[in-house]
């Protein structure tokens, strides 16, 4: 399947311009494109953005700015669940690069804005940054990472209210999380009450939940969780946090 890409530099161009206020329109002669066979259908993109809208909006009504955990843990199953990407678009940072600037580009703003005035930094939307700085591919692969599909309701832990660093920090931009066991186990050991935001290991303290991460990215090297039950990997879990700072 095909689609649209963007280039650093285009990207980096548009959105400065549009931050500035400006009505900057992307052209056909400004895109790229990645793979082949057929169009991957963009419309999927436009009803995903809808959708986020009225969240942003509703959000919006009720405090002078977004809620971000409640925000990040709707707004991922909606663009999991409506742009049914194939391997090959997940895979390219142009194409995420032009989703972001070209489809959301006012969802990004609103979601990433910290003070009225200040400018979104670049790499919300993977300018000069890894693909999973971008704030629209991290809320994807929040829901992928966690997809979990003997579930009655797949993304029951994509909609885990647990912090948004969490989520960034330990399972999309660590690569043990590639690993799905690994991943929805972390979810489950860290947040035990699926309807709480309070979590297991302390959040912040150097001697946390993120020693845990360093010590779960030296095993990867000599472990392949891939291969291990979540069950086999929560002893594990247990194991390496025993000596680490609670909540």
């Amino acid at each position: 399947m095909k689609s649209k890409t963007l280039s650093n530099e285009k990207a980096r161009v548009t959105v400065e311009a549009r931050q500035r206020g400006k009505a900057y329109k992307l052209l056909n002669s400004d895109l790229g494109e990645v793979g082949e066979g057929s169009l991957w259908y963009d419309a999927k993109a436009d009803h995903a953005a809808d959708e986020m809208r009225r969240i942003k909006d509703d959000l919006l009504r009720a405090g002078k700015k977004i809620d971000v955990n409640t925000f990040d843990k709707d707004a991922c199953v909606i663009l999991h669940r409506e742009l049914d990407l194939p391997p090959n678009l997940v895979a390219s940072d142009g194409f995420w690069r032009w989703l972001a600037v070209e489809k959301f580009f006012d969802i990004v703003e609103a979601r990433m804005t910290r003070k009225v005035g200040s400018a979104v930094h670049l790499r919300n939307y993977g300018i000069d940054a890894p693909v999973t700085d971008g704030r629209i591919a991290i809320l994807w692969f929040r829901a992928n990472m966690v997809y979990d599909a003997e579930s009655n309701d797949p993304y029951h832990l994509a909609k885990q209210p647990a912090h948004t660093d969490f989520w960034e920090s330990a399972i999309i931009r660590h690569r043990y999380a590639w690993s799905p066991n690994l991943a929805r186990a972390f979810v489950r050991f860290q947040y035990r009450d699926p309807s709480s935001d309070k979590a297991y290991l302390h959040s912040t303290n150097a001697n946390g939940v993120r020693e845990l991460y360093k010590r779960l990215k030296r095993l990867h090297t000599t472990i392949s969780f891939e291969y291990l039950s979540e069950e086999e990997i929560w002893e594990i879990l247990e194991e390496k946090s025993a000596d680490l700072k609670r909540a």
